[in-house]
């Protein structure tokens, strides 16, 4: 009897160590298959990064390069040619309106100058005293021809003779001839005097011409001739340019043109000169394009009180087109095409929401949304390639948390993989029961890892049994 009692114990200690045993093995084995069916999962899901519709203020830049050039440059000419006896200016200097730069010899002028100035004296000279002769003339021609009415009233009542008579008038008759005389004597040298006062006028024009002076204030930006040269009227000594404002001369397609205005204000970089810009404005625009380049110049006018500006710098003029104003804005990687039309996706629970959209301008890294989505919305910026109308996604590529968080959707529904591992190793707590009879208040978890715990918890008061028999 007892040794069937200790084989009967020694068979149900067998089969209970094998019940354990393949307890454990399928344990392990639906841990395995749980964690792999989790992998799978969380590999379906795309990791995206995400940014926010914005509202911004937007505009295109257009950049319209030139030189800087003088809003006056004149090519200083002499008005007279000879031979450079004297010069004040050099490259560089700043001048006023009305300053020598050159002087030619004048030694020929002065003297035709002295001379002519010297006939006008003698001529004047002459002119008094005919003036004055022909006065004296007056005063005899006033005498006779008292005299000859006297005598002609005396002949008329027979008092005088007709001697007497003809003798008035004779002397009469010649004292009218000398004055007609001294009249022409005083017109001659009256014409003697104009002419010699013309000569000196012109000798001083000459004499002026000499001279060559700057008509504008400015800087001398050439000079081309030196003392003892000679020069003549078509040549230019000097050229001064006037840098108080100058230009910039630049171009633009016939596709930009619309948007640039005559008095329209624009910055104007000059990297020669400083990192800040210069206030500019539009002044004059062609009407016409220029042949080469089908272009249509236009000229930018820049104040440069304090002389920076120098002619030939480059510049570039820096305009606003096309300006918005508070309008939604994405990054230009959210949008892609799909079928011909522009689409984005939008992060939401969890999912990506694809949204036809219509776009607008693109400034740089930026595009213009009118319509398909909403300030603050949240759009996909990576792997837009495979991306899919509601392909799930996480945002564990970068952004901020929030982003982040709304790329997710519901945590909670990314947390089944996780129970099912605990299911699992409350199972296996089960089958350690066996021994202990502790497995039914260990397992935790869910699903068919719960049921393998209490499976083992019963086979282990099942096994302690027969031992409370004895």
């Amino acid at each position: 009897m007892l040794g069937h009692y200790v084989r009967w114990r020694h068979l149900r200690t067998k089969a209970a160590v094998l019940v354990l045993a393949l307890s454990v093995l399928a344990t392990t084995t639906a841990c395995g298959k749980t964690d792999s069916t989790t992998k799978s999962a969380e590999a379906q899901v795309s990791a995206v990064s995400t940014a926010p519709v914005t509202r911004e203020a937007l505009s295109v830049p257009l950049v319209v390069s030139g030189k800087i050039a003088p809003t006056q440059e004149i090519n200083v000419v002499p008005k007279s040619s000879g031979k450079v006896a004297y010069i004040n200016g050099e490259v560089g200097q700043a001048v006023a309106a009305g300053t020598l730069l050159l002087q030619l010899e004048n030694n020929d002028i002065l003297a035709k100058l002295d001379s002519a100035r010297a006939s006008l004296a003698a001529s004047q000279a002459n002119l008094d005293r005919a003036k004055l002769q022909l006065d004296k003339n007056q005063i005899q021609i006033n005498d006779a021809k008292r005299n000859l009415d006297r005598k002609k009233t005396l002949y008329d009542s027979g008092a005088t003779p007709l001697t007497d008579l003809e003798t008035a008038q004779t002397n009469y008759d010649s004292v009218q001839k000398d004055y007609d005389m001294n009249v022409a004597s005083v017109a001659s040298a009256q014409a003697a005097v104009e002419q010699n006062q013309a000569a000196i006028r012109q000798n001083e024009v000459d004499l002026e011409n000499t001279r060559v002076i700057t008509p504008i204030s400015g800087v001398i930006s050439a000079k081309n001739t030196d003392i003892g040269e000679f020069v003549s009227t078509s040549t230019a000594p000097f050229v001064v340019i006037d840098l108080h404002t100058v230009e910039v001369n630049g171009s633009v397609n016939e596709d930009d043109l619309k948007y640039i205005q005559k008095g329209m204000d624009v910055d104007v970089m000059v990297a020669a000169v400083s990192g800040q810009p210069f206030k500019g404005k539009v002044v004059r625009i062609s009407p016409a394009a220029d042949a080469k380049t089908k272009t249509y110049p236009i000229w930018i006018a820049i104040d440069n009180p304090d002389g920076q500006l120098k002619e030939g710098m480059f510049a570039e003029a820096h305009f606003q087109t096309q300006k918005r104003e508070n309008t939604l804005v994405v990054p230009t990687d959210a949008v892609v095409e799909r079928g011909g039309q522009k689409v984005v996706y939008v992060a939401e629970g969890g999912k990506a929401v694809e949204r036809k959209v219509t776009v607008g301008i693109t400034v740089e890294k930026k595009t213009e949304v009118l319509d398909g989505v909403k300030e603050g919305e949240l759009v996909i910026t990576s792997g837009l390639q495979t991306m899919r109308d509601g392909m799930p996604i996480r945002g564990d590529k970068g952004g901020n948390a929030e982003a982040d968080k709304a790329a997710n959707g519901d945590p909670a529904a990314q947390g089944n993989p996780s129970g099912r591992n605990k299911g699992g190793a409350g199972g296996g707590q089960g089958a350690q029961g066996n021994r202990s009879g502790q497995g039914d208040s260990n397992a935790s978890g869910d699903g068919n890892a719960a049921g393998q715990g209490k499976q083992g918890s019963s086979d282990g008061q099942g096994a302690g049994k027969p031992q409370q028999q004895q």
